[in-house]
């Protein structure tokens, strides 16, 4: 895949992060999400992900427009010592991430039973999240 497609990709993809993060917001303010940590969840999630797009649709723009960057990324991204220490990081923020997960959900399930089924359903969240990284990761570090 040719890296121009891979900008225009990350650019519908930020597009996307915005869509998702707009939806969160409004459906945390709507009032239909209880006040307290849902809400407050919620709202910080759509806040991040309106953030993160903004940063992929200007960061996406910026090396679309300019030609010598665009090659110094390019380089930069397919620099093989980049992606070992890239996937080695992933690896373990992932392994660190669903450890603390796991933990932190036996812990609210041994002192509030009925914490159970919204944090299993967070897990399952975060899982999904973590698997569609890792596609994307995949998509964006694979060479041809």
């Amino acid at each position: 895949m040719k890296f121009e497609k891979k900008l225009k990709i990350q650019l519908a993809c930020g597009i996307l992060w915005i869509c998702l993060g707009v939806l969160a917001c409004v459906t945390a303010f709507s009032g239909k999400v209880p006040s307290g940590y849902p809400l407050t969840y919620c709202a910080g999630t759509g806040g991040g992900l309106i953030a993160i797009g903004f940063i992929h649709i200007i960061k996406s723009i910026h090396l679309l427009k300019n030609k010598s960057l665009r090659k110094k990324e390019e380089i930069r991204i397919y620099d093989e010592r980049n992606i070992f220490i890239q996937k080695q990081i992933y690896s373990l923020h992932s392994l660190f991430s669903l450890v603390l997960l796991y933990l932190a959900t036996l812990w609210a399930a041994l002192r509030r039973p009925e914490l159970l089924i919204p944090f299993l359903l967070l897990m399952l969240a975060d899982v999904a999240l973590l698997f569609l990284a890792a596609i994307y990761c995949n998509i964006r570090n694979s060479c041809e």
